[in-house]
């Protein structure tokens, strides 16, 4: 069997057409071959086949060979073409090379035809590879512009000896218009740079030139319209025979984007989102430093915690919203109030802290005191309704009478319950007011008795899912009943058990009863998920994945039934542990969410290892998102973030259709929130679940 080969004929004559195919035989070819004799002939033969190598007879009378190269040629086809002609002159012959032809044959001495058509058919091949690999070249040329386009970077190659730089990419969109933009100088460069950035940068590369070594540096630039962009760029030097630099090449990226959002999760981390003040955890790190300066320069300092005095009632009379507006005319009073280096934070409610590093002296902490409460004493005028305000204020001095952070915030904490107790608008700490905390410290002997006497109560607030919009599943919240304070909000009596290690106790009391309840729902039909909280102690605790095993069990519940919140504070309390707990309740069958996200420490990176299965974006970004435009943006990439590690995503404080309408079009998952319903004692959640429009529907 010889090597197939598709021809295609333009001869008149059927005889020479099968002379032409038999000299291919004999050369070891396995021909298969169209004859064709005129133009339409040939571009049906054209249409819907294809063809190693085509033959033309160069004279014919109505349809010659020439005309069927021009018409091959005009239709872009490579196919190799040889004129096989009983007469072709010498002259006609080079003219029919010049028209495209590949070679020419006379019909008496094919003896030329076999080598002519093994080197057409090697040029072709060749042909075929080279415009094979210059496509591959091509696409993959276009795809690195692609690449550098959608990465914001431009490559650039310098050389030292002239000074002369050559840039490629998004060089212009970079830096912007400029009219010295043909000065590619180094010179002109580093004037571009921020002047703040401009010595790190030359040094930088003036140390890649002297020591051969790459460089990798993040600096801000000036464009031309006076806009600043944050740039990482990335260079390697390149030397001659005699060890001299005759070149620098590198690839310089535009990070703005990234620094935003680097900048969006560092005020995340440590400013409150409602009244854009520092948090806890920025006023915790600065007193950290104000410890260390003073153990290294001996400058006692104060920290004042302050509260709002009656603000529960304002907040419960006049609503959440003009709540919250009061809080952020507050924080702007208190800032107005103080100067660098002081700092007012948010700690969270109704309460806020001073830290004065340069103040211990008690007359200099009281005339400041009077400037916090005269900034307070005309009304705030909320949505055209005055509203009076007074203020506790609690002082705690280091070294007198705290050496850490928590110390400082427990004293400065007892003093300010104390100047509310006595009625005195400010108290600096004295140890005699510890056991004048009148309801703190009852509280925190009582909840035990609590937990034993059935004085908490479980409140459940249903998860409902945008796309179906049924009810998923319901947080139990835990309230407590007090006989003589009547109810007692969770957060506080929370951080106390936490405190004293009666969390466990409480947890377990929780556990247990949701899950007697989200068992006997089962059993009525009602196939709803219950979410439970669990802390830092919690996960700290021994065994207390067999201890979920075991509550399941014997309450009949499916694993997959419980879900489990963990906050990111309480995972980064103890990532190794956290991680090894949630693995094994995991792999359990248990859902795992993080609470409260995007109020913690937590990295994304290490968010991605972690086996949860949701994220709760915490109640103050929703809230805030239909007026502030950041608690949008970050609820928008929380909602991106979490979708591209295949997390589900559940608002918190969903507590308006309007709320609800933009957080379906952003695609979150489940939504929570007094929108849907308050949280509610068993009873009514029962009848809530059945009855609801949201509700579940019975598997009968």
């Amino acid at each position: 069997m010889g090597t197939p080969l598709r021809v295609l004929i333009i001869e008149d004559s059927d005889e020479d057409a099968v002379l032409l195919v038999e000299a291919l035989r004999r050369g070891g070819y396995d021909p298969t071959y169209e004859r064709v004799d005129t133009a339409e002939a040939l571009n049906a033969a054209l249409v819907d086949r294809s063809w190693d190598i085509s033959f033309g007879d160069y004279s014919m009378p109505y349809f010659n060979g020439v005309t069927a190269l021009r018409l091959l040629r005009a239709k872009g086809l490579d196919i190799p073409f040889i004129f096989v002609s009983g007469t072709i002159g010498e002259d006609t012959a080079v003219e029919a090379m010049r028209n495209g032809a590949n070679d020419y044959v006379l019909k008496g001495n094919l003896k030329r035809l076999l080598p002519a058509v093994d080197r057409e058919l090697r040029e072709a091949a060749l042909r075929r590879e080279r415009k094979k690999s210059s496509e591959a070249l091509m696409e993959s040329e276009e795809r690195l512009r692609m690449a550098i386009h959608a990465a914001q970077m431009y490559t650039w190659d310098w050389d030292v000896q002239s000074g002369r730089v050559i840039r490629s990419g998004l060089y212009q969109e970079v830096y912007g218009p400029d009219r010295t933009a043909s000065d590619s100088s180094y010179a002109s460069f580093l004037q571009r740079v921020h002047p703040e950035d401009r010595e790190k940068v030359d040094q930088a590369i003036r140390r890649t030139l002297d020591e051969n070594a790459p460089y990798r540096i993040s600096f801000r630039v000036v464009r031309s319209d006076g806009d600043v962009r944050w740039l990482e760029t990335q260079g390697e030097a390149y030397r001659d025979g005699t060890g001299k630099v005759v070149r620098m090449i590198g690839v310089t990226q535009d990070i703005s984007e990234r620094k935003q959002v680097e900048a969006l999760v560092q005020q995340m981390a440590f400013h409150d989102t409602l009244t854009e003040l520092p948090n806890r955890n920025y006023l915790y790190d600065r007193l950290l430093d104000a410890i260390r300066v003073d153990e290294a320069k001996g400058r006692p300092f104060a920290l004042l915690l302050m509260d709002l005095d009656r603000f529960k009632e304002i907040n419960d009379t006049l609503g959440h919203h003009r709540g919250d507006l009061l809080l952020k005319e507050a924080g702007r009073r208190l800032k107005a109030v103080l100067f660098e280096p002081d700092i007012v934070a948010r700690l969270g409610g109704d309460e806020f802290a001073i830290l004065l590093p340069r103040l211990a002296r008690v007359e200099d902490i009281h005339q400041v005191i009077q400037k916090i409460q005269e900034a307070l004493r005309p009304p705030f005028v909320i949505e055209n309704l005055p509203i009076a305000v007074e203020a506790s204020i609690g002082v705690a001095l280091y070294p007198d009478h705290g050496d850490t952070p928590d110390s400082l915030l427990q004293r400065a904490d007892i003093a300010m319950y104390a100047a509310k107790q006595t009625g005195r608008s400010e108290a600096i700490y004295d140890p005699q007011y510890d056991q004048h905390s009148p309801r703190r410290l009852a509280l925190i002997g009582e909840l035990r008795y609590a937990i034993d006497h059935d004085q908490l109560r479980l409140h459940y607030q249903p998860k409902i899912d945008f796309n179906t919009r049924r009810v998923v599943g319901v947080e139990a919240l835990v309230r407590w009943q007090h006989p003589e304070y009547g109810f007692v909000p969770p957060d506080q009596f929370i951080g106390p058990a936490e405190r004293t290690g009666l969390i466990k106790s409480l947890t377990q009391w929780v556990f247990e009863t949701a899950l007697r309840e989200c068992g006997a729902w089962g059993r009525s039909g009602m196939d709803v998920a219950v979410s439970v909280n669990l802390s830092a102690r919690n996960l700290q605790e021994p065994g207390i994945v067999e201890r979920v095993a075991e509550g399941l069990r014997s309450a009949g519940v499916a694993p997959d039934r419980l879900m489990l919140e963990i906050t990111e504070s309480a995972i980064m309390a103890d990532p190794n542990l956290a991680m090894e707990v949630l693995t094994g309740l995991s792999r359990m069958g248990v859902g795992l969410s993080i609470d409260d996200f995007g109020t913690g420490y937590s990295s994304l990176a290490y968010l991605k290892r972690l086996p949860v299965d949701e994220i709760k974006i915490d109640k103050s970004f929703v809230i805030g998102m239909a007026s502030d435009e950041n608690d949008a943006m970050i609820v928008r990439s929380t909602i991106d973030l979490a979708h591209n590690l295949g997390l589900k995503v559940i608002a918190e404080g969903v507590e308006s259709q309007d709320l609800w309408k933009i957080l379906s079009v952003l695609g979150c998952d489940e939504a929570q929130g007094y929108y849907i319903s308050r949280p509610l004692p068993a009873p009514e959640a029962t009848r809530w679940l059945a009855e609801s429009p949201w509700g579940i529907q019975k598997n009968n």
